[in-house]
């Protein structure tokens, strides 16, 4: 009885649903099986750090696609498809005629690290011993960079990974293995060790898998890898590691952990310490003398050991003599369960433009990428998002693209501040083509934050375009937190100091 009941009320929604929307196929198995899948997404939705009031709006609604049209096989149900110039869209929805780019690594996955005996002799994993089950457990995975290198004379003498170089050291570091309050550590080296300028989406994905696998049965992670594409990485992992309940910390040097003077012992050694803090559910670079947010840091500096800085929202922590933690700006603990999507849709370019440039030469770029099916154009403008406003072809260009689909996002080339669309005449301009703000991102949180969006199927271009103004992971200040723009009258700087003070 129970289940003709089930049946019956199924059936009742299906109907409804047919109702409601115009475009909605017969009622058919794999359509009513869509149906729970949206409605569970959206119950789901309600607990992911991603959804805001509208788009939760919008993912209640039902709507009628066949699960082979998700699926993007063709099907007969007669679903009506929208063509645009830079792919297929089904009822808006992020789909495509040509599939994601597929991102793949050098390196394989590591898979479970959690038992001991998995460590064989030939892997470079190693286990430092415990003295009891009460210390807390961190997996460490090295991917490479300036921290495990050393001269290699086959390649002129020049800096390159030493392959089992940081299990050797680790094994070796007596605040490691012999402080009861440290955690026990295993280690896990990919091969082979690459240079962090090899490092695209492919091992981001490598890396959020292994986080994955390993969740339940670490306290926290340490990634070691280069500088050069730190912030990138950390950025990418913020978006791919939905509702993180544990420390994900990045670290790497500028010295070599070989050399006698050198900065890898003392970031590895912190990592470590903030990778088991109880307090820390996100994703954060530790670097010199601070632990900063991953979405929020940004490489300043080639040749200091300061290299790393958060120009928009302050150090998580600070290192002296003692730590100084601003536990007001950690991220709140998740209210839904850890789960990872790593698709990532990189077909986007960026442009930083400089005065006098050739407007024909960008429109003839833009124009040219779009017929490669561009999905996203990410542009550094002046100030708080100005374009010069004799450039109407190109205004008209941007409103073209956003009209096909393609999410154009402003970005500022200030390292500090925001962006104000339309504060500025010039700007308002760029609100009319459809332009997007990226409000105070740095670019490494702006470009992942579009592929991982772009990545996710489940979204409309209509979506897309809303959650990048968003705030997911802590990347973006609010905007009623950001300060007045330039020039605000003294209502409108009393509102937003009044803002500031109920921050906390």
């Amino acid at each position: 009885m129970n289940r003709l009941a089930s049946l019956v009320a199924i059936s009742v929604l299906c109907a409804l649903a047919h109702e409601v929307s115009a475009f909605s196929p017969p009622c058919t198995p794999s359509s009513i099986l869509f149906h729970r899948f949206r409605f569970s997404a959206a119950l789901s939705s309600a607990s992911d750090d991603e959804t805001d009031e509208s788009n939760e709006d919008k993912s209640i609604e039902m709507e009628s696609y066949n699960l082979s049209d998700i699926d993007g096989i063709a099907a007969n149900s007669g679903t009506p498809t929208n063509t645009a110039k830079s792919g297929v869209t089904t009822n808006g929805i992020n789909f495509d005629a040509h599939d994601i780019p597929i991102h793949t690594s050098v390196s394989g996955d590591a898979g479970p690290l959690w038992k001991e005996e998995l460590c064989d002799e030939g892997d470079l994993c190693s286990v430092i011993p415990h003295r009891g089950r009460f210390r807390k457990r961190v997996l460490v995975l090295c991917t490479g960079g300036t921290l495990t290198m050393s001269n290699d004379p086959t390649k002129g003498n020049s800096l390159a990974p030493v392959q089992g170089a940081l299990t050797k050291y680790l094994a070796g570091m007596p605040e490691l293995t012999e402080d009861p309050e440290m955690p026990e550590i295993i280690s896990h080296e990919y091969k082979p060790l690459i240079d962090s300028s090899d490092m695209g989406p492919g091992d981001w994905a490598m890396l959020a898998r292994d986080i994955n696998k390993n969740y339940f049965f670490f306290d926290g992670f340490v990634i070691l890898m280069g500088t050069d594409t730190m912030a990138y990485a950390a950025s990418a992992l913020s978006f791919m590691l939905q509702n993180l309940g544990k420390p994900v910390i990045f670290t790497g040097s500028q010295i070599p952990l070989r050399e006698p003077y050198n900065d890898a012992r003392k970031n590895l050694i912190m990592a470590t310490i903030f990778a088991s803090s109880d307090t820390i559910s996100e994703v954060c670079i530790f670097f010199h003398d601070r632990l900063v947010r991953g979405c929020r840091a940004t490489k300043v500096n080639t040749s200091k050991l300061k290299a790393f800085d958060s120009p928009n929202l302050p150090p998580l922590a600070d290192i002296g003599i003692n730590i100084d933690e601003n536990l007001h700006l950690y991220r709140p603990p998740p209210r839904g369960s850890f789960r990872i999507n790593t698709a990532m849709d990189t077909r986007m370019i960026t442009l930083r433009l400089v005065p006098g440039f050739d407007d024909a030469s960008i429109k003839a770029m833009i124009n040219a990428a779009r017929q490669t099916h561009l999905k996203g154009l990410i542009l550094q403008l002046y100030g708080t998002g100005n374009l010069p406003s004799l450039k109407d072809d190109l205004v008209q260009c941007l409103a073209d693209a956003t009209e096909a689909g393609v999410v154009v996002v402003a970005t500022t080339q200030c390292q500090t501040g925001s962006v104000i669309m339309g504060h500025y005449a010039t700007g308002q301009k760029l609100l009319g083509a459809g332009v997007v703000s990226a409000s105070d991102m740095t670019i490494e949180a702006t470009t992942t934050k579009l592929a991982y969006l772009l990545g996710r199927r489940d979204l409309k271009i209509e979506e897309v375009r809303d959650l990048m103004t968003v705030d997911l992971r802590g990347e973006m200040t609010p905007e009623s937190e950001l300060p007045p723009p330039p020039l605000a009258s003294a209502y409108q700087k009393a509102i937003a100091k009044k803002n500031r003070s109920r921050r906390f």
